[in-house]
């Protein structure tokens, strides 16, 4: 039993740093969680099915499938299954990946409002307990939201500021332990940091850094997201030449990552600021 524990650990682990961190190829990850899938039902660990169908839902989604894992795996519908895991008593590692995997879909898909909103919902999930992929990928795309979100001078401006402050101390002594993994998620935060404080300069060159940093480290989803939030900042300031310029290239990244869903995405942005072009 131990040792099946230790499986399921380490295998939620394996997951989340294929489809979050390393860039490497979604359809790989997603061939590997989908067997892994497999055993854990085959052992009837529930527990580990259920650390490791949200990030394979994650990987669906942004292939551009139309699969449901939780249906595929569990007969119900992901609404259905996340509403079980909700209300489900313990099982604080499984609500914490569900969490974050549906936090970064939406940051990738640039929809910040809803990144929020789902931000806001899973706090009650990250209070103390050890630190793990899912903590560390908190951090960081907490630290987008807010920046995103003070930028539009809600009403939780000056908590959001805070939180956007305190994640960027946070990676900062990450990535003097670990440069290679944390400098462009570093740079990413402080070009947002800049952006949000009106140094276009700054900003424009922590931006850069950071897509320079992601493809130094070979991290193509993280290139992808920089460039895209680059083409952001520009578009904020109307330089729409240079937006396309960095969708195209966070375009480039996605389909080297095999992110179908998130091209098809930005193919639309792309039209739309062409269409828009004075």
């Amino acid at each position: 039993m131990g040792d099946l524990e230790s499986m399921a650990g380490n295998l939620h682990i394996y997951a989340g740093v294929a489809v979050w961190e390393c860039g490497d190829k979604l359809t790989k990850a997603e061939e590997t969680m989908r067997i892994h899938a497999k055993r854990m039902i085959q052992y009837n660990h529930d527990n580990g099915l259920r650390n490791i169908l949200p990030l394979l839902q994650l990987a669906l989604k942004l292939m551009g499938s139309a699969e449901d894992a939780f249906m595929t795996f569990c007969g119900i519908s992901e609404d259905d299954f996340f509403q079980q895991e909700w209300h489900r008593k313990g099982g604080k590692t499984s609500k914490l990946i569900g969490h974050t995997t549906r936090l970064y879909l939406a940051i990738m898909r640039g929809d910040m409002a809803l990144a929020e909103r789902i931000y806001e919902m899973g706090k009650m999930y990250h209070k103390g307990g050890i630190l793990f992929i899912g903590s560390i990928m908190r951090a960081f795309l907490g630290g987008l939201v807010a920046f995103a979100t003070a930028r539009y001078h809600g009403d939780n401006e000056k908590e959001m500021i805070r939180v956007a402050e305190e994640s960027i101390s946070t990676i900062k002594i990450w990535a003097k332990h670990s440069y290679w993994n944390f400098a462009n998620k570093l740079f990413l935060l402080e070009a947002e940091y800049w952006f949000l404080n009106g140094n276009e300069k700054l900003a424009r060159r922590k931006f850069g850094d950071s897509i320079a940093a992601a493809a130094k480290h070979r991290f193509k989803n993280e290139e992808g997201l920089a460039a895209q939030r680059a083409a952001i900042f520009h578009l904020h300031y109307n330089r729409k030449q240079e937006a396309s310029s960095y969708l195209k290239h966070a375009k480039d990244c996605y389909e080297q990552w095999g992110a179908t869903g998130l091209v098809e995405q930005i193919d639309a942005a792309m039209s739309e600021i062409l269409e828009g072009r004075d």
